[in-house]
């Protein structure tokens, strides 16, 4: 029986295997390190979200009362003396907190950083790492 070289051209040989084991083993260590950054962004953002609505749920709450009462509190006081006035121009003053409000939204929903950035810029510099190696 003749032995077998192991750097010899066949494919199956064992330091085949052996030279395709270490790169694969670092392609997956950097996928797995990928992952779980993005992992730990969508936790991160589900948090963030959790937090935003029940900050906005109780925000909403307090100042609808709020509004409810100065307004009642407002019309009572110039119950006598101009109510369609006061009513009309708490209207207006509600009106112009509405669109002021509704125009930051806006701004904050366009001007929002994108999802996933930092995965993004990981995978960004491993494809220009993997093609300065391939170039050289």
């Amino acid at each position: 029986m003749t032995e077998q070289d192991p750097y010899a051209g066949d494919s199956n040989s064992p330091g085949f295997l052996r030279a395709l084991k270490a790169p694969f083993a670092a392609l997956s260590a950097a996928l797995h390190t990928r992952l779980e950054l993005l992992v730990v962004e969508l936790e991160e953002e589900r948090e963030r979200l959790k937090q935003t609505l029940v900050l906005t749920l109780v925000v909403y709450f307090g100042l609808s009362l709020g509004v409810i009462l100065l307004t009642i509190f407002a019309v009572v006081l110039f119950w006598e003396k101009g109510w369609i006035i006061a009513i009309g121009t708490l209207a207006l003053v509600y009106l112009g907190i509405g669109v002021v409000a509704g125009l930051a939204l806006r701004n904050r929903i366009l001007t929002r950083r994108g999802l996933f950035t930092a995965t993004l810029a990981e995978l960004s510099k491993d494809r220009d790492r993997l093609r300065s190696s391939s170039d050289d």
